[in-house]
């Protein structure tokens, strides 16, 4: 269990930031760097950011850190950008919308190219077997002694309970998954503004086409689909609160892919003048989903080499550096694979 000088107050505080009370994404990465040259040219460069806390004191670990801090800060451009084509498709405005979509693209190029130098300064061996044991939080965790979570003394009346009542005892342990990637609202955000919908069993969903789509909404006087993957759904109470509804505002007010689509159909893509502003929108459209898929590309590579392999390979091989399947640091690579293969069939 956690003592209570720890449970207590790190509760209090999570219920103020209206987020879980474990290790997650926002934690370590979001409010977790520092600055280390005030009169740096770009003061969000990756080699210009510090960690403030680490677990291990290791460089690894600061890095990893820092990788997910650089990219959310250099694609937060991309945020403005999605807010910016939101009000465009409202007001109709098609260039305004296809420059947003560069903007958005410029900003998931940027996260590509720092999400590769995660291989510099992070060991996958060091990362695995050092580090993400403090990330693994204590969901599906029996094989690390946990079968039915943690308790957290203080909280929840674990202070009055009798070893004699374990039914009351037992309802009163907490299971969280640790630190994910998922956690991040930044790429939830681009999928939800390019319409990207993954599914827990990685095949496509009913709708055909955004007609028969919207169709099928006004029948049952919704405004947008059930969301289709709990795994996302759950990493949002992992977030601050704030983030969580900033993402649920703009699933229910984002209708860039809807206008793409309805301006610019495939055979007007495959046949029209390479000058008509609405195939200008559909390729920049196109493009950011194409650089979504080869983000998603990127990081099953750094899970398989930072997770899969050092699991299959045992600690005594540093030189040959995975999971076991209950690891909750990130999603596991075969529904990973399929969110790319999603993203792609866009």
């Amino acid at each position: 269990f956690l003592p209570a000088s720890i449970a207590v107050p790190w509760v209090a505080v999570a219920e103020f930031l209206q987020l879980n009370p474990v290790v997650c994404c926002a934690g370590v990465c979001h409010w977790n760097w520092q600055i280390l040259d005030d009169t740096a040219d770009d003061l969000m460069d990756i080699d210009n950011l510090g960690t403030i806390h680490t677990f291990s004191g290791s460089l690894d670990e600061s890095w990893f850190y820092l990788v997910t801090t650089a990219i959310e800060a250099k694609c937060a451009r991309g945020l403005s950008a999605i807010l910016d084509a939101t009000a465009a498709v409202e007001r109709d405005d098609m260039s305004q919308v296809t420059r947003s979509l560069h903007q958005i693209a410029y900003a998931l190029g940027e996260a590509n190219i720092i999400l590769e130098r995660m291989y510099e300064r992070c060991d996958p061996y060091v990362f695995y077997w050092k580090i993400r044991e403090f990330l693994a939080g204590w969901e599906n965790m029996e094989d690390a002694g946990l079968p039915y979570g943690v308790l957290y003394e203080g909280v929840d009346d674990t202070d009055t309970f009798s070893l004699d009542n374990w039914n009351s005892l037992f309802r009163r342990f907490r299971k969280y998954a640790g630190g994910s990637a998922a956690q991040t609202p930044l790429l939830q955000a681009l999928d939800i503004a390019l319409g990207i919908k993954h599914f827990p069993t990685g095949e496509r969903g009913p709708q055909s086409s955004v007609a028969e789509a919207r169709n099928k909404l006004r029948a049952q006087g919704v405004p947008e689909p059930p969301t289709v993957n709990s795994y996302l759904v759950q990493m949002r109470d992992y977030m601050p609160g704030g983030h969580r509804r900033f993402l649920e505002d703009l699933a229910a007010t984002c209708r860039i892919r809807e206008y793409v689509l309805l301006e610019c159909s495939d055979s007007l893509l495959h046949m029209g003048t390479a000058s008509d502003p609405r195939v200008l929108l559909r390729q920049a459209y196109n493009g950011c989903v194409d650089l979504i898929k080869t983000f998603r590309d990127k990081h099953i590579m750094i899970v398989s080499r930072y997770i899969i392999a050092p699991a299959k390979n045992g600690p005594m091989s540093p030189q040959r550096v995975a999971v076991p399947e209950s690891s909750k640091l990130m999603p596991p690579v075969a529904y990973m694979q399929a969110m790319a293969k999603q993203t792609s069939r866009l």
